[in-house]
């Protein structure tokens, strides 16, 4: 018996020790991490936006501290409640969950918004943030609008556990750059967005969608439709 309290003691105090220093070592490394987290974010974001941050290849070309310039410089950030009105919340406080879990009614607590101004045109992009569930997983991204708050400049899928080959190609730039100059509004009135059969008729409203991904696609629609409904709260009052 006093054998199998000492082997017992002995575990008890390399698992005390070891948890000791996980501890020790993610404590050093948060900082860190959240420092690239919050990179990353704003890589998808200038993406979506088509700041020229990286090649043709998709390998970043700037520096981290370029990008941080590009963004305190040329970024305005505001974070809008479920009924599109700003609120007095920094983007990097807010939660993972904060900006991507729904509610029973379909809304999510908070809905970042990026303010782009073209530092040579002067000519302002607005990037905003988009999620809901796909077939398999919740997917992510960042959609930037045009001066006008409604033709689409660019779509960047950041996060996704979607089918690889299926719908996990919502982030490849074929699916992203159809995105380009489409619009959510027409003649003043919001219109639903649409991923349809590829090769259907189609107008400036809708993009073709991938072959044998309708589950993702509808969810794609889904959430765009719904997240835009709410920025555009905000949108009517900024077009007029």
């Amino acid at each position: 018996m006093g054998k199998e309290l000492k082997v017992i003691g002995f575990a008890a105090l390399v698992c005390l020790v070891c948890g000791l220093c996980l501890a020790i070592v993610y404590s050093g490394l948060k900082s860190e991490q959240d420092r690239n987290k919050t990179l990353d974010m704003r890589v998808k974001v200038l993406t979506a936006i088509g700041v020229g941050i990286a090649d043709d290849k998709g390998k970043i070309i700037k520096t981290a501290d370029e990008i941080e310039e590009i963004f305190s410089t040329n970024i305005q950030e505001t974070v809008l409640d479920g009924a599109g009105n700003p609120l007095d919340i920094k983007i990097v406080d807010l939660t993972d969950a904060q900006i991507n879990v729904r509610n029973e009614e379909g809304l999510k607590e908070y809905y970042p918004l990026y303010v782009y101004t073209n530092p040579e045109s002067g000519k302002k992009r607005y990037a905003i943030h988009i999620s809901g569930r796909g077939l398999w997983s919740v997917i992510k991204g960042y959609l930037a609008l045009e001066e006008d708050l409604s033709t689409i400049a660019g779509v960047a899928f950041y996060e996704h556990q979607e089918t690889p080959g299926l719908g996990g190609e919502i982030e490849k730039d074929f699916f992203q750059d159809s995105f380009k100059e489409k619009t959510f509004v027409e003649a003043g009135e919001l219109k639903e967005f649409k991923i349809i059969k590829p090769g259907s008729n189609s107008d400036n409203h809708c993009v073709d969608g991938i072959t044998a991904a309708t589950m993702t696609c509808n969810g794609v629609s889904a959430f765009l439709n719904s997240d835009f409904a709410v920025y555009n709260k905000y949108f009517v009052k900024l077009r007029k």
